[in-house]
């Protein structure tokens, strides 16, 4: 179901703002704001809706508002928007895939390795035939503040390591009931067959940077493959 304007827009900033911070966001610091051109009734008002339609949820009593799975969900299918990632990023993962004849367990190793070490994210490639995964970012993934919790830490940890076991399952973007977020694209290799770019995290996760970022290098494979087919 399709939001109105102002609900849409207030979800929006909550969900980016909360984001950036890892902390629930109150209809004041929403007020502050006036492109809403709302009063703080009207925003207080609008998020207790957002709240009733399940969107968000309240942390602590007195406390602003944080995204449940749905409002993530709601975020990645309506709102997020592809973007450019950062030239820097760009030239790396180029000279990375202008070496995709050489040996492919250092290309996806280095690969794997850029796309952590830009996004500081749990990020890699994995064959989905041989069920193997050149996986960099774990130890500075789990310093996002979700993890301080032990039960979280230990269970995406788990995830991360049997990742190769749920990889044919991943859909380009999801958000996961357990706590956590996975962007994804698949492309065919000739020698190794399906293969998939991911990258995961929690569910505060900048899926508009990941999915960005996934998107560029996956589309520079196959850019790549198809250069080298023509020479």
């Amino acid at each position: 179901m399709k939001l109105e304007a102002r609900k849409e827009n207030i979800l929006d900033f909550i969900i980016r703002d909360y984001i950036k911070t890892a902390n629930p966001v109150s209809s004041g610091r929403i007020s502050l704001r006036s492109a809403f051109g709302a009063s703080p009734a009207t925003i207080r008002n609008i998020m207790l809706e957002l709240d009733e339609d399940g969107y968000l949820y309240q942390p602590h009593t007195s406390a602003g508002r944080a995204p449940t799975d749905m409002g993530y969900r709601y975020f990645v299918e309506n709102l997020m928007s592809m973007r450019e990632p950062a030239s820097q990023f760009r030239s790396e993962l180029d000279r990375i895939v202008e070496n995709m004849d050489l040996e492919m367990d250092l290309v996806f190793g280095e690969l794997s390795r850029v796309l952590a070490a830009h996004l500081k994210l749990f990020s890699g490639v994995g064959v989905l035939g041989e069920e193997r995964v050149f996986g960099h970012g774990l130890p500075q993934v789990l310093k996002e503040p979700e993890f301080l919790r032990r039960d979280m830490a230990v269970r995406f940890a788990d995830f991360a390591e049997n990742i190769h076991r749920s990889m044919k399952t991943f859909s380009n973007t999801e958000v996961d009931a357990q706590g956590f977020g996975v962007v994804s694209m698949m492309f065919r290799d000739e020698n190794l067959g399906e293969c998939v770019i991911f990258s995961a995290g929690p569910q505060r996760m900048n899926y508009e940077k990941a999915a960005s970022a996934v998107r560029y290098a996956t589309e520079d494979i196959k850019k790549n493959k198809k250069h080298a087919r023509r020479k």
